[in-house]
C-alpha cells in the first residue's frame, strides 16, 4: 500500500504543481475545475446517489463553477467558512447530529458549500500577486500536515483523535503533521527572505500557517464523517494506494478558504 501511495504521488504532484505554475487565467479555472468536478462526481455516491444521477450531479456542479466564476468571490467564500465552522460542531458531536444532514438532498446541497468555496479561493489565490508561490504554500502545509501525520502516527500513536470518524488518527498524528507544516512554514519563511520569525510579521505569519494546517485536518475529518455514516473507506478508487481525487483534497477543501479569508479578510502577512 505504500508503495502504491508513493508511486501515485510521485505522478500526480509533478503534474498537479506544473498545471499551478504554468496555467493562468481560464486554464487555470479548468485545471482546478477538472480536480473539482471529479470529486463532485465522487461526492455524489457520498450523498447517495447512483448511477446516471451521479454524473448528473458533477454536471450540475460544473453549471455552479461556471456561474461562480462571474460572482464576487466574497459571498461564496463566506458561505464556505460558515460552512466549516458548522462542520467544526458536526465533526466533534459526531454521531449525535448525523439526523440533520442524512437526507440526500442536504448531503448533495453540502458537497456544492464545500467544493464550490475551495474553487473559488483557488482562483483567487492565484489572482494576488506571488499567488503561486501562496498555492505552492498552501499545498506544502497541507500535504506536509497530512504526510507528517500518517508517519508520526505510525511510529507513536496510541491515543486516538475521533475514534467515532476515524479509528486510525491519532493524537501524536495530529501533533507531528501540524510540527512537520510549522517547518514547511519556518523553511518558506526565510526562503522567500522575510524578516526574522521573532518579529511581529513572522509571527503572525506562523500563526496563520498554524490555523491553516489545523483546519485541513478539520477537512479530513469532516469527509471522513461522510464516508463513514456512506460506509465505504475511499471515495474511489481512480489513484491506486489513495483511493479517490476526494480523498487526496479532502484536507485542502477546508485549508483553501481559510488561507484565502487570512490573507483577504485579516491582512494576514503573505509570504513575499
Amino acid at each position: 500500500m505504500l508503495k502504491q501511495r508513493v508511486v501515485t504521488a510521485l505522478v500526480i504532484a509533478p503534474l498537479t504543481i506544473a498545471g499551478i505554475v504554468a496555467l493562468h487565467g481560464l486554464g487555470f479555472a479548468l485545471f482546478i475545475g477538472l480536480f473539482i468536478v471529479i470529486s463532485g462526481w465522487e461526492w455524489a455516491d457520498l450523498a447517495g446517489l447512483k448511477g446516471h444521477m451521479r454524473i448528473t450531479y458533477a454536471g450540475f456542479l460544473s453549471v455552479v463553477l461556471a456561474g461562480s466564476y462571474y460572482l464576487s468571490p466574497i459571498p461564496v467564500l463566506t458561505i464556505g467558512l460558515c460552512w466549516w465552522l458548522g462542520a467544526f460542531v458536526l465533526v466533534i458531536c459526531y454521531p449525535k447530529l448525523v439526523r440533520y444532514w442524512s437526507s440526500k438532498m442536504i448531503r448533495c446541497a453540502i458537497g456544492l458549500v464545500i467544493l464550490v468555496p475551495a474553487w473559488v479561493a483557488m482562483l483567487q489565490l492565484k489572482l494576488l500577486p506571488d499567488g503561486t508561490l501562496l498555492i505552492m504554500l498552501l499545498f506544502f502545509l497541507v500535504w506536509g500536515a497530512d504526510t507528517g501525520a500518517y508517519f508520526s502516527g505510525r511510529a507513536f500513536g496510541k491515543r486516538k483523535l475521533s475514534p467515532e470518524i476515524s479509528p486510525g488518527k491519532t493524537q501524536a498524528g495530529f501533533y507531528g503533521g501540524l510540527a512537520t507544516a510549522m517547518l514547511i512554514a519556518i523553511i518558506m519563511h526565510y526562503v522567500t527572505g522575510k524578516s526574522d520569525l521573532v518579529s511581529g510579521a513572522g509571527i503572525i505569519f506562523l500563526g496563520g500557517c498554524l490555523v491553516v494546517a489545523m483546519v485541513s485536518v478539520l477537512g479530513d475529518l469532516t469527509i471522513s464523517m461522510f464516508k463513514r455514516h456512506a460506509g465505504v473507506k475511499n471515495s474511489s478508487n481512480l489513484l491506486p494506494g489513495h483511493g479517490g481525487f476526494l480523498d487526496r483534497i479532502d484536507s485542502l477543501l477546508a485549508a483553501a478558504p481559510v488561507f484565502v479569508a487570512l490573507i483577504l479578510f485579516s491582512g494576514w502577512t503573505r509570504v513575499s
